[in-house]
């Protein structure tokens, strides 16, 4: 059963807050991000067939995250006790060339249970990169590996080349084992299709000699149209109803804007500024309250949430 969510303003007492979850398995919203993912490089040098990047009508910020701004956000999310930082969004995290610098300033300040993870396509992974990773200290290297079968793969992931993938994988997990590291831990995801369907016992045979945990995860439309239109997902896209991403989760670009949501390419619902606000106060703010009810409510009208689209899973 998952976790459902309510605003903490509808509950003010101890005793209804505990009824709420042991028989409804209801929490308050969280009073600071669970999670928070960070763009501190745009752009991706990719074109996976169900991602917006690259094809929105508004072009997205370009450039890096300024250092000062991505030390005020980090110093603030590691004085509270998150699930998860990610210093990724829309974008190949690996482009970033002081990416191990970025996690390595949060492994020095982060504390238990926080953890880092980045995902990344693995076609930036050479072996200078790979050290940089190693060194960082980052918790959780995930790769997003559409196939096995290569002209379906790169079919999928446009401008990228499965041998060269492959290859990067494998050198790096033989040089963390050279090293004696134990972290991060690496694993692949990939987004259920029609394409890899039939390649999903392959795919997990594959990855599973390796001793690499391996995900399949259900498909999104991403909030574009022409994602529908694609015609790849393995089942039928219904409306994301069940999403928990507002109550949970912060998605900050290279500007230091908190979007609403990791979907939200055309960059068009601001809920703050992080270079002259906390992200608490973002966070807590009455913008971003306001979603939650309506999000709560079912009443959808005039956000992006409406059009999002989701396989059940």
């Amino acid at each position: 059963m998952r976790l459902q969510y309510y605003l903490s303003e509808d509950s003010q007492l101890t005793w209804d807050k505990l009824y709420r979850f042991l028989r409804k398995r209801e929490w308050p919203v969280w009073s600071f991000p669970w999670v928070i993912q960070i763009q501190t490089v745009s752009g991706c040098n990719a074109r996976c067939i169900f991602c917006p990047c690259g094809r929105t009508k508004q072009s997205p910020p370009q450039g890096e995250m300024d250092w000062d701004l991505y030390r005020k956000i980090i110093d603030e999310c590691t004085r509270h006790r998150m699930r998860r930082i990610s210093p990724y969004l829309m974008n190949e995290p690996l482009l970033d060339p002081r990416i191990g610098e970025r996690i390595a300033y949060i492994s020095q300040r982060k504390r238990f249970p926080t953890y880092t993870k980045v995902n990344t396509n693995a076609s930036l992974l050479t072996e200078e990169t790979a050290r940089q990773i190693l060194d960082s200290g980052l918790d959780i290297l995930t790769c997003s590996v559409h196939g096995i079968v290569k002209e379906k793969y790169e079919k999928t992931m446009v401008g990228l080349r499965l041998e060269e993938v492959l290859d990067n994988i494998d050198r790096f997990l033989e040089l963390r084992r050279k090293l004696k590291k134990k972290k991060p831990e690496l694993r692949v995801t990939m987004i259920r299709t029609r394409l890899i369907e039939a390649d999903v016992p392959k795919i997990m045979s594959y990855w599973n000699k390796r001793g690499v945990k391996t995900s399949i995860r259900p498909m999104t439309n991403r909030v574009s149209r022409r994602v529908n239109a694609l015609g790849i997902h393995a089942s039928p896209l219904e409306p994301y109803d069940w999403c928990v991403r507002p109550m949970e989760q912060a998605y900050v670009n290279l500007k230091g804007e908190v979007l609403l949501c990791c979907n939200d390419w055309e960059q068009t619902t601001m809920l703050g500024e992080l270079t002259c606000q906390s992200l608490h106060g973002v966070w807590n703010g009455e913008a971003f309250q306001d979603i939650r009810r309506r999000f709560l409510k079912g009443d959808l009208r005039g956000l992006l949430c409406r059009e999002c689209r989701m396989q059940r899973e």
